[in-house]
């Protein structure tokens, strides 16, 4: 990560994940996050810089989206964020080994994979 690891870390890559979850499993937060990113951002306590946008990203990557890649593209460009939401959840829990799933709860490579996994309760 960049010079700003403190400013996005733990706290903005749990609060990405949760924007994230949040439009995955309801209709409603997805239609606020359309009807305008950048509002929907500030509401879900995203770090949205003054005066800037929030650029949706809907396409489907082909594996996890690294922490680095997030915090990249969310920074990169004075004035513009870009939010990456998957259109479809990339993985969920019934599809990962019990080891893979013993590694997230233990928060491995917690800094390394934003693990877009979303836990039904």
């Amino acid at each position: 990560m960049s010079g700003d690891e403190n400013a996005y870390g733990h706290e903005f890559t749990t609060t990405y994940l949760s924007l994230i979850g949040d439009v995955w499993h309801s209709k409603d937060e997805e239609a606020k996050l359309l009807r305008d990113p950048t509002a929907y951002a500030i509401e879900k306590g995203l770090p949205v810089a003054s005066g800037a946008t929030v650029e949706l990203d809907r396409s489907q990557p082909d594996g996890l989206l690294s922490a680095e890649t997030v915090v990249a593209d969310w920074t990169r460009t004075p004035g513009r964020h870009v939010l990456h939401v998957p259109a479809e959840e990339i993985i969920n829990a019934g599809q990962l080994s019990d080891a893979e799933l013993e590694l997230i709860s233990a928060g491995d490579n917690y800094n390394n994979v934003i693990c877009l996994v979303i836990l039904a309760a």
